[in-house]
C-alpha cells in the first residue's frame, strides 16, 4: 500500500503541478494551451482518484482488484501514461520489441509502476529532457528500460539518491517481489537510466501471483 500510494501521488501530482504552472503562465496569452493543460489536470486528477479508491479497496478486500472492481494498471495503459508525460513537456518515445504475450497482472503492475516512477523522476529532476521507454518481450523474461538525456551532475553513481529516494526503494522492492532485477544510475553515454528485468516462465509467473495474493 505504501509503495502504491507513493507512486500514484508522486506521478499524478507532478503532472498536475507542471500543467497548473503552464496554464497560469499562458492563461491570458494562449487560451488553447491553457485549456489543454486544464484537460490534462482533469485527467490526471481523475486517474489519481480512481487509483486511490482501488488502494482503499485493497485495505478492505484481498486481490489485485479494489472493492469497486477496478483493475490495477497494466501494460495496455503505457501509451496513455506516455502521452500524459509528453503534455508536461518531456519528450518520450515508447518502443515495444519482441512478440507481446499475456503477463500476470502482478508482473504488469510492477512494470507499469517502475516506468511511472522513472518518468516522474525525469519530470522532477531533468525537466526538458528527452526520454525513451523500451518494453522487450524475450524468451523467459520481459525487460523494460527508461532512459533520458538529462543532466547527472552531482549524482552518486552507486546510490543516486537525488534521482530515486523512496521511489528507488520501491522499485527495488517490486523487482525483488517478482524475482527480477533492476539497475538504476547514470549512463556512460550521458543521461540516466532504469532497467527492469522480470522472469516470465509459467512457474515464475504463478509464484509471483501467489505472493501478490
Amino acid at each position: 500500500i505504501a509503495r502504491e500510494l507513493h507512486d500514484v501521488v508522486a506521478h499524478h501530482i507532478a503532472v498536475i503541478n507542471v500543467q497548473a504552472g503552464l496554464a497560469r503562465f499562458v492563461f491570458r496569452s494562449d487560451a488553447r494551451t491553457a485549456r489543454e493543460a486544464l484537460d490534462t489536470i482533469e485527467g490526471a486528477s481523475g486517474e489519481a482518484l480512481a487509483e486511490l479508491r482501488r488502494m482503499l479497496g485493497l485495505l478492505r478486500a484481498d486481490g489485485v482488484q479494489g472493492a469497486d472492481g477496478a483493475p490495477a494498471p497494466g501494460l495496455d495503459q503505457l501509451d496513455e501514461m506516455v502521452t500524459r508525460v509528453r503534455t508536461g513537456g518531456v519528450g518520450v518515445e515508447l518502443r515495444v520489441t519482441g512478440t507481446p504475450r499475456p503477463l500476470p497482472p502482478g508482473v504488469q503492475l510492477c512494470v507499469y509502476r517502475v516506468v511511472q516512477e522513472a518518468l516522474t523522476n525525469v519530470f522532477k529532476h531533468a525537466p526538458g529532457a528527452e526520454a525513451a521507454v523500451e518494453l522487450a518481450y524475450r524468451a523467459g523474461e520481459v525487460t523494460v528500460s527508461v532512459t533520458d538525456d538529462g543532466p547527472v551532475e552531482g549524482l552518486d553513481p552507486v546510490t543516486p539518491a537525488e534521482r530515486g529516494g523512496h521511489g528507488l526503494i520501491g522499485m527495488r522492492e517490486r523487482a525483488k517481489l517478482y524475482g527480477g532485477t533492476i539497475l538504476v544510475g547514470p549512463r556512460s553515454e550521458g543521461g540516466f537510466g532504469v532497467r527492469l528485468t522480470l522472469p516470465t516462465p509459467v512457474q515464475a509467473a504463478r509464484r509471483g501471483d501467489a505472493v501478490r495474493e
